[in-house]
């Protein structure tokens, strides 16, 4: 691929928090294409030493000095304050400021198309199936994912200027500095309550995105949203919907086949909404005439990114899962695919993710966690950046709204105890998932003994 611009005249790069999965995917791609590239992070880890191992000028710890002389743009991620010393010395010598989204929305307007997948669930197991389709098809994608992708060995794929393939956040409106050709709309459920201050606000936000499409380009849009022609009215691109389909059958391991538009098709992630996911996937993929049989043979050997539903490994005849289930919807969604899988007893280990979230959807939670016949509640994960939140709901809260119709619940705060409660307790053909947006994975390796 050549060397792309993204800011006229401008070549040197300096990132803070670079060792985020899509910050450094964007200076990857920049450092393979010419781009002096350094940066920063708050701590040593796989990513930045992978960088560090293929030139870029990577420190620990946030300095005014980790800033070459000669930077001329700065990149920084969300959880960076405006008080960072590197921020704060930016602004001090003039250089230019782009936030994560502002820098791939200037990096995805060099590419022919730019396919961008927002939703409030299902983003990174989509881009992850297009990922896999486009690759498969041998078109020379480029790809940038907001999980680890096993056939990619990794987050990212730097292809041809043809295809570019990325997630669309919605959270504080991010992905409206997107530049998409292709838009795919998954679903709409409000979530965010800290930056969007009504349901009315959230879907607006997903309204705008679809504007940004331009006449030439699509919106492929599940028709199963709520007035989802409130998003779609009066738009100047083409407009294409999926939704439901009959005649799905389910394996004993979890494995789905189902037909759409004189094509079939088999899924190895389990689930109705992968299932969903997939035919937003196919849509997509006969947009750009793409052959069905490398459609169809992507889908069948994709096993998901890391996170989406992975097996970890086993524990006296457990089978123990990792799940990103953040949100009531994904949480159910998740527990009712391991439902169509064999096994004993279903096992609910659940981090919650920031206060917020739990007090905005504790009715929400309480319901879907309780389809599990086991119930463990982590202490609540409370990202970087976001230690603010004014709501005082606590995990035990959420253990106590449970245990109310609930026998087999129970609040466990710390991962080692939690991880001793489960190998004392788990039984043969037991299936033990671990969710959350936080770090419940470290708890997943625990239990097996990893």
């Amino acid at each position: 691929m050549k060397k792309f611009e993204i800011i006229k005249g401008v070549d040197k790069f300096h990132f803070v928090g670079i060792g985020g999965i899509n910050m450094s995917a964007i200076a990857e791609i920049l450092h393979k294409n010419g781009y002096t590239v350094s940066g920063s992070d708050k701590s040593e880890s796989a990513t930045t030493k992978r960088l560090a191992a293929l030139g870029v000028d990577v420190k620990i710890g946030h300095d005014p000095s980790n800033i070459p002389s000669n930077t001329q743009a700065m990149v920084y991620n969300a959880a960076i304050s405006k008080e960072n010393p590197e921020y704060a010395e930016a602004i001090k010598r003039g250089i230019i400021t782009l936030d994560r989204a502002e820098a791939l929305g200037l990096l995805m307007k060099n590419f022919e198309n730019a396919i961008c997948v927002a939703g409030t669930h299902g983003k990174t197991s989509t881009t992850s199936m297009l990922a896999q389709i486009f690759t498969e098809a041998e078109v020379d994608p480029t790809v940038l994912s907001g999980g680890v992708l096993p056939f990619m060995g990794g987050a990212m794929r730097i292809g041809g200027e043809k295809y570019f393939i990325a997630e669309a956040c919605e959270y504080h409106n991010s992905f409206l500095k997107f530049s998409p050709t292709v838009g795919i709309i998954l679903n709409i459920e409000m979530d965010h309550s800290d930056f969007f201050a009504s349901e009315a606000a959230f879907r607006q936000s997903f309204r705008d995105f679809a504007e940004k499409i331009p006449p030439h380009g699509l919106l492929i849009i599940n028709s199963e949203i709520k007035n989802y022609e409130e998003i779609t009215k009066g738009l100047a691109c083409k407009v294409v919907t999926f939704g439901h389909v009959d005649d799905v059958a389910f394996t004993k391991d979890g494995k789905s086949s189902f037909a759409t538009g004189g094509s079939s098709f088999t899924l190895s992630v389990p689930g109705m909404h992968n299932i969903s996911n997939a035919l937003a996937a196919i849509a997509c993929a006969r947009h750009f005439n793409l052959d069905m049989l490398a459609v169809a043979k992507a889908l069948e050997g994709f096993t998901g990114a890391n996170r989406r539903f992975q097996h970890i490994g086993k524990f006296e005849g457990a089978t123990v899962i990792d799940d990103y289930a953040h949100h009531p919807t994904e949480v159910k969604a998740t527990l009712k695919s391991a439902k169509n899988i064999n096994h004993n007893r279903l096992w609910a280990v659940f981090q919650p993710h920031t206060p917020g979230r739990v007090s905005d959807f504790l009715q929400e939670f309480t319901q879907a966690l309780s389809i599990a016949d086991q119930i463990i509640v982590l202490d609540i994960y409370r990202p970087a950046g976001r230690e603010d939140e004014k709501a005082q709901i606590t995990s035990q809260d959420l253990a106590k709204n449970i245990s109310a119709n609930h026998a087999n619940c129970h609040y466990i705060g710390s991962f080692e105890e939690a991880a001793s409660f489960i190998r004392k307790n788990t039984r043969e053909e037991d299936i033990v998932i671990t969710m959350g947006a936080g770090d419940s994975n470290v708890l997943s390796q625990m239990i097996v003994g990893e």
